[in-house]
């Protein structure tokens, strides 16, 4: 059968709005492609190779895309001298123009109307900024930067604060700012800060740590009782940098503060817990209590069934074959200065045996812990309990004591076994009267 042919007549109009419609189609193709190569190049060309050269081609390709104009104006600001920041605003603007609704485009506006001295301006392109995304951080803290160069410094603080509340990355420079500012005004530091207990608590282990001690305390002394306990983490680092500071006295009222309970409590001359009948826990996180720290081949903890003189005691047993430097069981103890002190507790051993027995030894941490005092050796064998007396007067500014269970001189022998039980119970210090 003979292939047929069908013809479709059309009409000149018809053939007239077909030619139209083709064209047209594929002049908006074109720009539809223009805009897609502009952005594509934009947002992807590699950055070392031509880039204000690339990117001006993508503007030239998509010159009603906001993103190119976007890309153009970084590139200009960050490569060419500063006397071009005219051509970083035209492009921010003409970004800003084509899409006003994005918030990063008006936060780089403001920050480039600043550099060229167009304050109001870049406040207002700021201010728009924070207004399109007011949960992000970084229009706030432009904002807040800018306003502080004007002088308007509660206005200031306060986008700063909440810039900081937004993204904790940005409190280290608030603090700052705000020491910086206001150091020799303490009102205006605290309100610089703000008023939420987490921001105080924060900016006092801030000033603490770098050594501004008096400024520090009083900074947390503004917190509630509620709010220092809420705080906790703030106040052990607190704490922390005050003992490596030697400032005893004032770690003491901010830990008495703190402490789990009543048992925790640091007094002056009080060892606590001495006779191990408190149940409480025996560890970095109790900086005033004992701290005992695990060591190989030695087994520490409380014996529930042995004590001087009541069920409890502290039991170390020893399996140490080759050698060991130090026990590790040791307790800060607040004191007054230039005081006489008598100390004693009590000890047992069971097949006890090494040529280096332990020890116990009273050390000054002001001075790189320097012994006090220690006693004698404990001795070998299977011995009850036997009282350890021993007395000593502190340093003249010495704010504590340190009670340590040490371990007597191998002197130069590599190997140094001891194996063996050691039972300590009834640690007290008292003021001589």
């Amino acid at each position: 059968m003979p292939d047929q042919l069908m013809q479709v007549k059309a009409s000149a109009p018809a053939k007239i709005i077909m030619v139209f419609t083709v064209s047209l189609a594929l002049f908006a193709s074109w720009f539809v492609v223009r805009w897609y190569l502009g952005n594509t190049i934009a947002e992807y060309f590699h950055p070392d190779e031509r880039r204000l050269e690339t990117a001006q081609v993508a503007v030239s390709l998509a010159p009603s895309d906001p993103f190119p104009h976007w890309r153009l104006g970084n590139l200009i600001q960050t490569e060419l001298p500063p006397d071009q920041i005219p051509l970083v605003v035209a492009e921010y603007e003409k970004a800003v123009s084509l899409s006003p609704n994005d918030y990063r485009f008006w936060m780089d506006l403001g920050h480039a109307l600043e550099q060229e001295g167009e304050f109001e301006k870049a406040e207002k392109a700021l201010r728009e900024a924070v207004k399109l995304a007011p949960s992000y951080a970084y229009p706030r803290w432009l904002l807040g930067n800018l306003l502080l160069r004007a002088g308007r410094y509660t206005e200031g603080f306060a986008e700063l604060q909440r810039a900081s509340d937004a993204d904790g990355e940005f409190q280290s420079q608030l603090f700052n700012l705000a020491w910086q500012i206001n150091k020799d005004d303490f009102d205006a530091l605290r309100a610089a800060i703000g008023n939420a207990p987490e921001s105080r608590a924060e900016f006092s282990k801030y000033l603490v740590a770098r050594g501004r001690f008096d400024e520090g305390l009083r900074f947390w002394n503004t917190l509630t009782e509620t709010e220092k306990r809420a705080n906790r983490a703030a106040a052990d680092s607190v704490i922390g940098s005050l003992v490596a500071a030697n400032r005893y006295n004032n770690a003491v009222e901010i830990w008495n503060e703190i402490a789990p309970g009543p048992a925790y409590r640091a007094e002056s001359g009080h060892i606590i817990d001495g006779g191990f009948e408190s149940n409480l826990a025996h560890g970095p996180g109790a900086v005033f209590g004992w701290q005992v720290q695990s060591v190989s081949q030695v087994q520490i903890g409380i014996d529930p069934a042995q004590g001087h003189s009541g069920s409890r005691s502290l039991r170390i047993f020893f399996q140490v074959r080759s050698h060991l430097d130090a026990v590790n069981v040791s307790q800060l103890v607040p004191v007054k200065p230039d005081t006489q002190y008598d100390f004693e507790c009590y000890i047992k051993t069971e097949n006890l045996e090494s040529a280096a027995t332990p020890v116990v030894v009273i050390t000054n941490p002001h001075a790189q812990e320097s012994i006090y005092v220690a006693s004698a050796a404990a001795p070998n064998g299977n011995n009850n309990w036997q009282k350890v007396s021993l007395s000593f007067k502190t340093a003249p500014k010495s704010e504590a004591v340190r009670v340590r269970i040490g371990r007597s001189s191998c002197e130069d022998n590599p190997v140094c076994p001891i194996f063996g039980t050691v039972w300590y119970d009834d640690f007290d210090l008292k003021p001589r009267k």
